[in-house]
């Protein structure tokens, strides 16, 4: 799919910034004639579309955001719940409704439809999603979109993250004041940014403390429930005294497997993860885990696509910053 004429471009051509070519394209106050004749010349010429969204929003229409999800979020709950939750919330504050799109073995028909027909004014786009094919098409048909985290787009768009080294340093940390000797992880996929920086807080932990890393307590997982169950009992073979799980689903396969090998935690095994969704009333056990706010995840990614629909195509990341819980997996730190 050839590139589109860009707002940017129309912009660059016209010499007037994108706010005022935005502005003459949309028929909005506060350009001069002359300037706004310039534009839409420029924009007739260039073979410039203005996206459906932009439109809507000026004329107070009804818009639709879609949600690209990769599927292995979808296994991933119920993190993927919250993040659909939240985001759907913020939308919805703003008018916007949003539908779900997950990735297929070969949709690129469906993606020129949803952009041709303007049924979607903009997506938000899960990091595991970006090795698709039919992501960058989006992107390259001039579709506005924010993603979730970093990750290996064609075309850069705005990001929001949570901060995952220091914080996992922090929550490892607390696992070494607590008297754990002997420490092992089990990451997610080392190919994803956010999974390195986890596990480079893991190893920063060690360091600030002097103490060794066992190489052999650290294995890679892929985030998903069955592969964390099986790392999980190749981890605890080794007899490691406390766990760092690159997610709370690992953490909580961690969990199921001491328990059916009558290991007490965290009399015996200490454990922590990372994102939150295991830490409410309801949870046994709550586990320890540096939590993502994903209230304000939400609505960084409905803001930041919002922008985006209205001409604001700067790339930028947005970094946010998480807090921990302390749950019945890990003991008080040892004074």
């Amino acid at each position: 799919m050839a590139k589109d004429v860009t707002l940017a471009d129309v912009a660059r051509l016209s010499g007037v910034s994108r706010a005022t070519a935005s502005r003459a394209l949309n028929n909005r106050p506060g350009v001069k004639p002359a300037v706004r004749e310039r534009v839409l010349s420029v924009a007739s010429e260039s073979g410039y579309r203005p996206n459906r969204a932009a439109q809507n929003l000026a004329g107070n229409g009804t818009s639709v955001i879609g949600l690209l999800l990769g599927h292995a979020y979808l296994e991933q709950l119920p993190y993927a719940g919250l993040l659909v939750q939240e985001v759907t919330r913020a939308a919805d504050a703003h008018g916007l409704g949003v539908l779900l799109i997950t990735d297929m073995d070969n949709p690129s028909r469906g993606v020129r439809n949803l952009v041709n027909d303007g049924l979607v004014n903009g997506v938000v786009v899960s990091v595991t999603a970006t090795d698709n094919l039919w992501t960058d098409e989006l992107l390259e048909a001039n579709m506005p979109a924010v993603q979730v985290g970093q990750g290996r787009l064609a075309t850069p768009v705005k990001t929001v993250d949570v901060e995952n080294k220091e914080s996992s340093a922090h929550i490892v940390g607390h696992l070494l004041d607590t008297g754990c000797i002997k420490l092992g992880t089990i990451t997610g996929p080392l190919d994803r940014l956010d999974a390195r920086l986890r596990h480079e807080g893991f190893l920063l932990a060690h360091e600030r403390r002097s103490i060794p890393v066992d190489e052999s307590l650290i294995l890679e997982g892929n985030n998903s429930k069955e592969r964390a169950y099986e790392l999980a009992a190749e981890l605890l073979d080794r007899q490691p005294d406390g766990v760092f799980a690159g997610n709370d689903q690992t953490a909580l396969a961690v969990c199921r497997q001491a328990r059916e090998r009558g290991i007490n935690i965290p009399e015996q095994l200490s454990v922590a993860g990372f994102d939150g969704t295991y830490i409410d009333e309801f949870s046994i056990p709550r586990i320890t885990s540096v939590v993502q706010p994903f209230t304000e995840l939400g609505t960084k990614l409905v803001e930041g696509l919002i922008a985006a629909m209205n001409g604001d195509n700067e790339a930028g990341h947005q970094l946010l910053t998480p807090s921990f819980f302390y749950g019945e997996t890990t003991r008080p730190p040892v004074n």
